[in-house]
């Protein structure tokens, strides 16, 4: 069954915005989570084609998780810009600040967990960890997180 226009676009602006964030907290820069973005649904129709998929925005997440570790071998810039966050989304908040402090798999736990409500289980399914690493990179983050909060106070 192929996937009408129609179909792709309210796809698309259903799970764009959460899939460009989580590609994101993994990159760390506009320009590459936009090419992972692109990437992520340019294979959503590919496969779409040949498939039934039956957790979209989780399958979505991990297409897209994929993306950016194939960015991240070919060389990208590992630099973490908030001016490039606030710059799309038009808003500062100073949890996503600490949380973008965090190391890479940490920032996108906690972010998948708390910001998109996926639990630890699933979590682990689309980055390709245990469940009790994921509950481990939780909990560090949570602790950091706790300390830098303690620290600005």
């Amino acid at each position: 069954m192929a996937l009408s226009e129609t179909q792709f676009n309210a796809i698309y602006d259903e799970h764009a915005d959460s899939i460009y964030r989580v590609c994101f907290m993994y990159l760390g820069n506009t320009a590459d989570a936009e090419d992972a973005l692109q990437n992520t649904f340019f294979n959503f129709v590919r496969f779409y084609k040949e498939n039934n998929i039956i957790n979209m925005k989780a399958w979505l997440i991990t297409c897209a998780k994929n993306n950016c570790i194939s960015l991240q071998r070919r060389g990208y810039r590992k630099d973490l810009k908030l001016e490039d966050w606030y710059a799309y989304y038009d808003s500062r908040d100073e949890t996503i600040e600490l949380v973008c402090s965090l190391p890479r798999l940490e920032r996108l736990s906690i972010y998948l967990h708390y910001y998109e409500g996926y639990a630890s289980k699933e979590i682990g399914q689309m980055i390709g960890k245990s469940e009790s690493t994921v509950r481990g990179y939780l909990l560090k983050g949570r602790a950091k997180l706790k300390k830098l909060l303690q620290e600005a106070m």
